[in-house]
């Protein structure tokens, strides 16, 4: 088949992407969920995809004026994946307009990470199988072509990258199957390499500590990264924060629950990220302090999955992923005013 490839400059000034219109836009509810475009925790719907597609990864640009998200075709992590832009009108704080196309290309998937892949000088960070069966990491520079990153061999993919805040290094998870443990859990390892692919270094190595560790996301000031850890065969995942050297590691969140997705806010006190704290039974969205403490519960519509959240650089609103029920299906995309804050 035919691959549909779109690609969009930045606006000089404002630093953000101006994609390609698209046919989509913000949908109200459809028949099958009979949701409307608010919630009563005060959550609105940012954008609802057609039929079976899924959108998810919600992203900031650094402007604010923006999100990134990623459109899965046929469901929940499920078939090809092209990355849209959904722009917000009124400088972020008004009603979404039309989604435009970033990348679609036809049988390949595309994958940004919730959090800093987006970067205002260097571009897009994402993953992507476009040039073969294996999962590399691939940058949408400021009005040009995706370029790769990565290129290695083996069984492995590399996933899940962001970018440090001068835009110079990308970390990302490197995920390999064939070293699942007890539990048939794989074990993830996490890197990190220059823009231009060079420097290549492996910081936490999953299959020689029994772990898997995923969803690295860079602090605001380039010094820490948090992300997600399990152990050899366990079934719930904690947060962990490291320098950004690998060393310092240390455990954020302390109570049960599956804890994952993480990501900081703008001043880098805080991290977002989606848990079953409290006994819940579907993850909602939290706040914790980055330096620890108890979790901020953000979201409140139990009985509904919310997950994959990222903080505006403005830091008033949180956007995020979410479903009815607790089986997966396709994720719309919605935001909720940030703890402390009512909205811009």
């Amino acid at each position: 088949m035919r691959s549909r490839l779109y690609v969009t400059a930045f606006l000089a000034a404002a630093l953000a992407l101006t994609a390609c219109s698209s046919s989509e836009s913000p949908r109200p509810p459809g028949p099958s969920d009979g949701r409307g475009t608010a919630r009563p925790d005060g959550a609105e719907l940012l954008y609802r995809g057609k039929g079976h597609a899924s959108a998810q990864n919600p992203a900031f640009s650094p402007d604010g004026k923006s999100v990134l998200f990623t459109l899965f075709a046929d469901g929940y992590n499920e078939g090809a994946a092209a990355l849209r832009v959904l722009p917000l009108r009124g400088g972020g704080s008004g009603t979404p307009g039309r989604p435009g196309t970033l990348l679609d290309e036809a049988d390949k998937a595309a994958v940004n990470l919730p959090g800093s892949s987006w970067h205002p000088s260097a571009g897009v960070a994402f993953a992507s199988d476009r040039a073969g069966g294996r999962d590399e990491v691939w940058v949408m520079p400021p009005g040009g072509r995706p370029s790769r990153v990565t290129e290695h061999g083996g069984d492995s993919g590399y996933l899940e990258p962001s970018f440090s805040p001068d835009g110079s290094w990308i970390v990302f998870q490197e995920l390999r199957e064939k070293d699942a443990g007890d539990g048939g859990s794989a074990l993830g390892s996490l890197w990190k390499v220059r823009k231009d692919g060079t420097g290549r270094t492996r910081l936490l190595d999953g299959p020689a500590t029994g772990t898997d560790n995923r969803q690295p996301n860079w602090s605001p000031k380039g010094d820490r990264l948090v992300f997600q850890r399990r152990e050899r065969g366990a079934h719930e995942w904690a947060l962990y924060v490291m320098n950004a050297d690998g060393s310092g590691l240390r455990r954020l969140t302390d109570g049960p629950g599956e804890h994952t997705d993480p990501s900081w806010s703008p001043d880098g006190r805080s991290v977002v990220f989606s848990s079953t704290a409290g006994g819940l039974d579907v993850p909602q969205i939290f706040v914790i302090p980055a330096d620890g403490g108890r979790p901020v519960r953000v979201t409140t519509r139990d009985g509904d999955y919310d997950g994959a959240p990222s903080w505006s650089p403005d830091g008033h609103w949180i956007a995020f992923e979410s479903h009815p029920g607790d089986e997966d299906r396709p994720t719309s995309l919605w935001r909720i005013p940030a703890p402390g804050t009512d909205g811009p």
